[in-house]
C-alpha cells in the first residue's frame, strides 16, 4: 500500500508544471503608455532573460545591462543596442502584489505599475 501511495505522489509531482521562470509587466497609464516586460529565471542571481521596451505601441530595440528584483523592489536599466543610450531606468517598490514606482525615459519621469506575469 506504501509503494503505491509514494508511486502516486512521484507521478504527480513529475506532472506539475516547473516554475523554473517568470515575468514581471510594467505599464505606465496616460493616452501614450511605455510599456516593459521581463522575463528571468526563478534562482538567485539569475540573469534577465528577456526584455522589451514599447513606448505608445512602437517596440523599442533594448539591451539590459542592469536589474534587480527582490521581495521588496524592482530596478531595472534598459540601453540602446549600442549600450551608449540609455532608454529607460524604472524604480518600484512592493506594495501587496504590486510594484509602483517611477520610469525615466526621454527626459521625463512617470508613474509606472508593475505585475508578475
Amino acid at each position: 500500500m506504501k509503494s503505491r501511495l509514494a508511486i502516486a505522489v512521484a507521478a504527480l509531482l513529475m506532472t506539475s508544471p516547473a516554475v523554473a521562470s517568470g515575468g514581471l509587466s510594467c505599464r505606465t497609464g496616460a493616452p501614450r503608455p511605455v510599456q516593459v516586460d521581463l522575463g528571468y529565471g526563478h534562482v538567485f542571481g539569475t540573469p534577465l532573460v528577456s526584455s522589451r521596451l514599447l513606448d505608445g505601441g512602437r517596440n523599442i530595440p533594448v539591451e539590459h545591462p542592469q536589474w534587480w528584483l527582490d521581495r521588496n523592489e524592482v530596478r531595472l536599466v534598459l540601453t540602446g543596442p549600442d549600450s551608449v543610450r540609455e532608454e529607460l531606468r524604472l524604480v518600484a517598490k512592493r506594495r501587496g502584489a504590486v510594484y509602483d514606482g517611477t520610469i525615466w525615459r526621454n527626459g521625463r519621469s512617470r508613474w509606472v505599475r508593475c505585475r508578475e506575469a
